[in-house]
């Protein structure tokens, strides 16, 4: 288990992600980034639609919590992560997710210098979180 301070854990933060972050894709994952001025934190979105049990959404992120675990030295600084899991995440060797995991850091300089792609504002009421971020 990650501690309470390496964990995304407010809805904004989650909203903010899935508005405003940049995009690494992966056969395993989609990893949603973006900037912070504070240290890394993680989180994962496990959809019940993709993984249709509690036990299968719930092994998905247990692999992947182990996986950065492993690799933590090498994650980037001051970044909100955001790993959306696909179902090959279950059946997916160790050495695979890891070298994914590291495949998809060396990519975030990468991402983060070209230009955000303009996206539609997705809120429709103004107490939204991301509606009153983009006003």
């Amino acid at each position: 288990m990650l501690p309470k301070t390496q964990r995304l854990r407010r809805a904004k933060d989650f909203a903010l992600l899935s508005q405003k972050g940049r995009v690494v894709y992966s056969p395993f994952y989609a990893l949603r980034l973006r900037q912070s001025q504070l240290a890394t934190k993680i989180g994962f979105v496990t959809s019940s639609k993709v993984f249709k049990t509690a036990v299968l959404r719930n092994r998905g992120k247990r692999r992947m919590r182990e996986v950065l675990r492993l690799v933590r030295k090498s994650w980037p600084a001051n970044m909100d992560l955001l790993f959306i899991l696909k179902p090959e995440v279950l059946k997916a060797d160790a050495k695979d997710l890891e070298a994914s995991v590291m495949r998809s850091f060396e990519k975030i300089p990468e991402t983060l210098s070209q230009p955000p792609k303009p996206k539609t504002i997705k809120a429709r009421r103004k107490t939204s979180i991301v509606y009153k971020e983009n006003s």
